[in-house]
């Protein structure tokens, strides 16, 4: 039996290609760690250069802002202090929950004082709009900026001077990913083994497939905060990964082990 432990080429030739290594700034940009010289799938390849582009064109659409957020706005107090906490000498902050209806085109602001700054001026509610990046309020025009799929910072362009800026984090995300997939076979039994990444999943599929341009299926589950799981492997190529999983989906690919059972 052979166990290839790398990240595999899928449809195109990455055979060569260097990868410095280093995590990705995580919340939700891509929490993976990739080692110099390892090799790069077609699968996993995609999913870094989409989320790359989702975050490089920003918001398209008022449906990518639906949902609730976690929302922090912090201000240096130019139009007073009220509803704020100190957050250091210079900057005032507050915390509360940013809803989105997409279907309505409304917002809702759950936190202490108003939305727009540390002041206790504006509303709580009202309408939104995305044009061009741009998120329009009936409080006025924002330019919000994407960090990633799930975060997002936006600045307070419509008071004079501008004197704070809001960073929102999604409330509702699918778990990060495991990381270091690796494996040990023992005639058809196969032992995989990771790193929990996650402290949110409610659990992990193993997932298997048994060409390079195979579909995946799930082998197993296990419970959360499990860090390993054991599968039977038929006789050939077995692939395996393993994605993290709760309420709101499924986590992006890790690394694929292949695993050849002679």
């Amino acid at each position: 039996m052979k166990i290839k432990a790398k990240i595999i080429c899928v449809g195109m030739s990455m055979l060569g290609m260097t990868v410095f290594g280093g995590a990705l700034k995580a919340q939700d940009a891509v929490p993976l760690t990739f080692s110099q010289g390892d090799v790069l799938s077609a699968e996993v390849l995609n999913t870094l250069l989409s989320r790359l582009n989702n975050v490089q064109k920003g918001f398209s659409s008022t449906t990518e802002l639906n949902g609730a957020w976690t929302c922090t706005i912090y201000d240096t107090g130019v139009f007073g202090t009220d509803h704020c906490s100190a957050d250091g000498n210079l900057v005032k902050s507050k915390t509360g929950t940013l809803t989105f209806d997409a279907n309505n085109l409304t917002y809702s602001w759950g936190g202490p004082g108003s939305l727009n700054d540390c002041g206790s001026g504006g509303s709580t509610t009202g309408n939104y709009d995305v044009k061009a990046g741009v998120l329009l309020t009936d409080q006025g025009v924002y330019d919000a900026r994407k960090r990633g799929p799930n975060e997002f910072i936006w600045f307070i362009t419509n008071s004079m001077p501008a004197s704070g800026f809001n960073v929102c984090v999604r409330q509702s995300q699918p778990p990060a990913p495991p990381t270091t997939l690796s494996a040990t076979a023992t005639g058809s039994s196969v032992a995989l083994s990771w790193v929990d990444q996650s402290a949110d999943e409610t659990g992990f599929k193993v997932q298997t497939k048994t060409s390079v341009s195979g579909s995946w299926s799930t082998a197993t589950t296990t419970a959360a905060n499990a860090t390993s799981a054991s599968v039977t492997a038929s006789s050939g190529n077995n692939w395996y990964r393993v994605l993290a999983t709760n309420s709101n989906g499924d986590s992006i690919t890790g690394n694929e082990i292949l695993v050849e059972i002679q």
